[in-house]
């Protein structure tokens, strides 16, 4: 079950990566609303990522998210722009667009400190010796 949870919470951060570009870029584009506070959406919704992540697994959280994080950033800026240009253009490469690598950055500049506070101060306290509920 908690690999049905990495793999659905992997998705769904890739995707508020991406969708954070819709909401960020120019207004006159297709599917886009030109939002420049596009950092506010980032950074919540990494954080309830986090808090899922800290709940979760309460004696992993660091190595589980970063591992959903690296993973996240990956599919959301290196592998869907290759598939958008394959579908789009019908050619193998990579989005020309600069704004596209400013949005990427600041939402990572909001998002990852909002995710690693988030998954610090969700995680559980774990008392030494206590048995860890299970959840799987």
């Amino acid at each position: 079950m908690r690999r049905l949870w990495f793999v659905l919470l992997t998705l769904i951060l890739a995707a508020v990566i991406h969708v954070d570009w819709h909401v960020a870029r120019p207004a006159h584009h297709r599917l886009s609303l030109g939002w420049s506070q596009h950092w506010i959406f980032a950074a919540s919704a990494f954080a309830i990522v986090g808090w899922l992540v800290a709940r979760l697994w309460p004696e992993q959280t660091w190595r589980v998210g970063a591992w959903l994080a690296a993973l996240a950033i990956v599919i959301a800026q290196g592998l869907e722009p290759m598939l958008e240009v394959a579908g789009y253009q019908h050619r193998f490469g990579f989005p020309d667009e600069p704004e596209r690598w400013v949005v990427f950055a600041i939402c990572l500049a909001a998002g990852l400190p909002a995710y690693a506070a988030t998954l610090w101060l969700c995680r559980p306290r774990l008392q030494r010796g206590a048995a860890l509920p299970s959840t799987a």
